[in-house]
């Protein structure tokens, strides 16, 4: 079992491009392992920049939107200023006796 296990590691040394002679096993186990923690760390920060960067976008697509909004409001409101402004002026409704003449 020992003779077959180090053919194996003799073949993944070839494999990987490292001589499994000067190597020890523990040592390829633990650089293995440490490259493994590494990029699950590397994968996460890749994820929450990802994460950051769609949020910032929302903000801005919806900072955009409501700036387009605002800027028709006040283009309807400028309509609506410069249509009145073009039409006469309506005549004050006659106001109503009380019922007092006036100079008696």
């Amino acid at each position: 079992m020992h003779k077959n296990m180090q053919k194996l590691y003799e073949n993944i040394g070839s494999f990987l491009a490292f001589d499994p002679h000067s190597v020890s096993v523990e040592d390829f186990f633990g650089q293995l392992a440490n490259f493994r923690l590494l990029f699950l760390e590397a994968m996460k920060e890749n994820h929450k920049k990802k994460e950051m960067e769609e949020k910032i976008k929302r903000a801005k697509l919806a900072k955009e939107k409501a700036e387009r909004e605002k800027q028709e409001r006040q283009h309807k409101k400028k309509q609506l200023i410069d249509m009145n402004k073009g039409m006469p002026l309506l005549p004050a409704p006659p106001q109503r006796e009380t019922g007092r003449q006036v100079g008696s």
